[in-house]
């Protein structure tokens, strides 16, 4: 009976270490800017800029980011991007995403920008990403700020 309990309580000591153990920090994100790329009919694509700093004595690989975008309090649209990156060790990488906006379903949105008259937008993303390390799936990242709008994209 004593080996039951010994075996019990370490295996318990153990389980509870384990969850305790989160072998990576999630990385940092911040927009840094959002252009509009030329229109096409009802379609507008913004490239919005992403920083990701990575917190990590080690790189952290990424593949299959997923993100949803709101300005000004308005939900805008979301986007993926299927490509695999690496964050270098306590570094900071710059990427920049596409993300497609309905003007008929986004007029909200423009309506909020077009009589906010600042230099600045609050911006609230949700950015999910495949994280290759370890195995440990997917991590989502949230973040509000300001960002400034740029002119379109060559």
């Amino acid at each position: 009976m004593r080996l039951t309990t010994v075996i019990t309580v370490l295996f318990s000591l153990l389980l509870s270490a384990c969850a305790a153990f989160n072998p990576i920090e999630k990385p940092q994100v911040a927009i840094t800017h959002i252009k509009m790329a030329p229109g096409n009919g009802f379609q507008q694509q913004l490239l919005v800029g992403l920083q990701l700093d990575n917190p990590n004595s080690f790189a952290v690989n990424l593949g299959r980011l997923r993100y949803q975008l709101s300005l000004q309090g308005q939900a805008l649209a979301g986007g993926s991007l299927n490509e695999s990156f690496s964050l270098p060790a306590n570094g900071r990488t710059q990427i920049v995403v596409p993300v497609d906006v309905n003007l008929l379903s986004g007029i909200g949105v423009l309506r909020a920008v077009m009589n906010s008259m600042q230099s600045e937008l609050d911006y609230q993303l949700s950015l999910t990403a495949a994280v290759e390390n370890f195995g440990l799936g997917d991590i989502t990242i949230n973040k509000n700020g300001k960002v400034g709008m740029g002119a379109a994209a060559p």
